[in-house]
């Protein structure tokens, strides 16, 4: 984790983390990337049978080489390395993990480990004998091998807790005011209000998945208010007072030189002449920033706008020296003539040309293909690291009569799980991560951190809590048959983090379900943490959730909404100390360009409605608005009514490789209706 300091050498904050980390005889079908008799390198296919232990001592064994590579460079060399170079400012806070055991290089495997054991008792038996099972086969210690199988949940919600802190230390947008539309005489902001005082800005700014302000005039100027705060949480930890509020000290203040605006497709620059920037008399933290598009906006079309900026922090560790910038924040307005109302125009953003897409899925059925067949795709991209494609694996599981439904998953060696798979009843599903605060291990850091600071407790401790999102995908697999029973099951249980899963069955079936955790009683009570949905579900404009028509879904990487029974809300708003715990969209890194492949992929779907085919299917997956070059995981077409998948593993991207057509007719065998 960064440090921030002040000219003093006063630790202000703790940011940054595990995104460095993130930065962690079969028929070939010929649709495109290597030639179609051409398997990927990497890419292994392995039958799994028997009880749990035996299957994880096959696996185990057959891979024992692979799974001590795998575990060496992407947790080894990658993302214990990483976690490590945060011990020290976590110290600030939690000052156990300055002291034995966490010492001489222990902390990260340590934090990890402990985790994951708190996690056991929401794992069934059956996986921790196949975890048992893999140590014995390959000659790991057990530890490790739980530790791969788990680490992924606890790293995610780990750098979710140092996004949260780096929201409070980074500039952020106060408000945000265009010129020209509060005597104009249209509606701009869509309530229903014509030229209302204070129309023209929007003083508590926060991000949206729509438009800001619509029928904007060509000739508009955009005035941008940013502001930069610190504060000083670790030495209230000193303090003799029980008034525990965090304070300001000393801000560094928004960096004018740091000032980039996208205009769509064009980048100006601080000095540029459209950019004039000023004080803001009231506050000495913050700036006033005003745009003027040079040669104005164009008619009756969507302006997407992209600002960056950092404050003036002087940040030597890590190297190189450097300040500590917002996230690109983006927003969308229409001109003078388009003719839609705010919440119908989507906040889709210019490509910034930077960074990735995140991982998506659809469903598609009925009238959206050619043949009335079902059809799902799947994508996923989080933390390759140089060592997931050199790693995968098909695994085929047909568990011990009547214990469980066979089922095929896309996974790595060493791992119990994939984050896609498809069961011999034609069940499918789909996981993409969707950041949230409204995580276990948030609520420890919370209740631990005010312990401390109360009580002086020395027992703080971060530990997830929940079943395991890859445990969550096989038990699925293993006992479900419709989406009706997978969303039951999605429904029943307490999850480690956020997820998007899709699911898509035999009998045509299509869902999208959310999920997050309640991460303490006062949330049980208010909140539901499971939001399903389906082709017909709507917004609170009439907006489809999740879908072009009644016969698809699709997803990325962000929430479209959840419901607590009495209307809409978010995935969390709470109040720890001074400090607002916030929703997804309003820190996550993940939010903007998850909302931009959102819309592609929905533009895809409208363009094909209609024609959809598994090469089609897989021409979408492989768009190149929808890939991430880096950090591509898998890639797969399903086709639940036909038991067929078509997947692609072991290149990078995935979808640069062939999709390879695997049956699953052979494990109904025996298998009751």
């Amino acid at each position: 984790m960064k440090s921030a300091h002040d000219k003093r050498g006063h630790v202000l904050w703790t940011t940054g983390l595990v995104s460095a980390a993130l930065a962690i005889t079969l028929a070939v079908s010929s649709f495109g990337g290597c030639s179609a008799n051409e398997e990927p390198e990497h890419l292994e296919i392995m039958k799994l049978s028997g009880t749990p232990y035996d299957r994880g001592y096959a696996h185990g064994k057959r891979f024992s080489s692979k799974i001590r590579s795998f575990y060496n460079q992407m947790l080894s060399n990658s993302i214990l390395p990483f976690l490590n170079r945060e011990q020290r400012d976590i110290v600030d806070v939690l000052p156990n993990y300055g002291k034995p055991p966490y010492t001489d290089g222990t902390f990260s495997y340590l934090m990890m480990l402990e985790s994951a054991n708190h996690l056991k008792p929401y794992i069934p038996k059956a996986y921790l004998d196949e975890i048992q099972g893999i140590s014995d086969g390959s000659g790991m210690p057990y530890d490790e091998i739980l530790v791969l199988n788990t680490f992924l949940d606890t790293m995610l919600a780990f750098r979710a807790i140092t996004f949260f802190i780096k929201r409070v230390q980074a500039p952020y947008v106060v408000s945000v005011s265009v010129s020209g539309i509060d005597d104009d005489e249209k509606d701009n902001d869509g309530d229903d209000a014509v030229d209302e005082a204070g129309e023209d800005m929007v003083k508590n700014y926060n991000s949206i998945p729509h438009a800001l302000y619509a029928e904007v005039p060509l000739d508009a100027v955009f005035t941008f208010v940013l502001k930069d705060q610190k504060f000083d949480v670790a030495s209230i930890a000193g303090d003799d007072s029980d008034d525990f509020v965090a304070r300001n000290v000393d801000p560094e203040r928004v960096n004018p030189d740091s000032i980039r605006i996208q205009l769509d497709d064009i980048v100006y620059e601080s000095g540029h002449d459209s950019i004039v920037i000023t004080d803001v008399e009231e506050d000495e933290t913050a700036l006033r920033v005003t745009f003027t598009p040079p040669g104005g906006l164009p008619p009756a079309a969507v302006v997407s706008l992209i600002l960056q900026a950092g404050d003036m922090c002087d940040i030597i560790d890590p190297p190189p020296q450097h300040a500590r910038y917002m996230r690109d924040e983006r927003l969308t307005v229409t001109t003078a003539g388009y003719g839609k109302p705010p919440h119908q125009v989507p906040n889709k953003s210019a490509d910034d040309g930077r960074s990735q897409p995140p991982s998506i899925s659809f469903a598609l059925r009925g009238s959206a293909t050619a043949d009335g067949s079902t059809i799902m795709g799947h994508h996923y991209a989080l933390l390759d690291a140089n060592t997931s494609h050199k790693h995968p694996v098909l695994f085929e599981v047909t568990p011990p009569e009547d214990e469980g439904i066979p089922h095929v998953y896309l996974g790595w060696t060493g791992i119990v799980y994939g984050f896609t798979g498809m069961n011999a009843a034609g069940l499918s599903y789909s996981v993409n991560n969707s950041d949230t605060l409204s995580n276990p291990l948030v609520n420890e850091f919370m209740n631990k951190f005010l312990d401390y600071l109360l009580y002086g407790s020395p027992d703080v401790q971060l530990l997830s809590s929940g079943v395991p999102m890859g445990i969550m995908g096989r038990e699925l697999l293993t006992h479900s048959r419709t989406v009706e029973e997978g969303a039951a099951y999605l429904e029943s249980i307490d999850h480690t983090y956020g997820w998007n899963i899709m699911l898509a069955d035999a009998a045509g079936g299509i869902r999208a379900v959310s999920v997050r955790s309640r991460i303490d009683e006062l949330e049980r009570d208010r909140y539901t943490n499971t939001m399903i949905t389906t082709p017909l579900d709507r917004d609170m404009w009439g907006n489809r959730l999740h879908s072009v028509d009644d016969d698809d879904l699709y997803m990325a990487s962000h929430y479209q909404a959840f419901t607590n029974g009495d209307g809409y809300t978010e995935d969390i708003h709470e109040r720890f100390l001074v400090f607002d715990v916030v929703p997804q969209r309003i820190w996550t890194s993940f939010y903007f360009r998850s909302l931009r492949a959102f819309y592609v992929l929905r533009d895809e779907i409208i363009d094909n409605y209609g024609v959809f085919d598994v090469p089609l299917a897989i021409g979408v997956l492989r768009n190149d608005a929808l890939v991430d070059t880096r950090d591509s995981m898998s890639a797969v077409v399903y086709q639940p009514q036909q038991l067929k998948l078509h997947f692609a593993m072991g290149e990078m991207p995935a979808t640069d490789g062939p999709f390879i057509e695997y049956d699953l007719s052979h494990l109904t065998e025996g298998i009751s209706p």
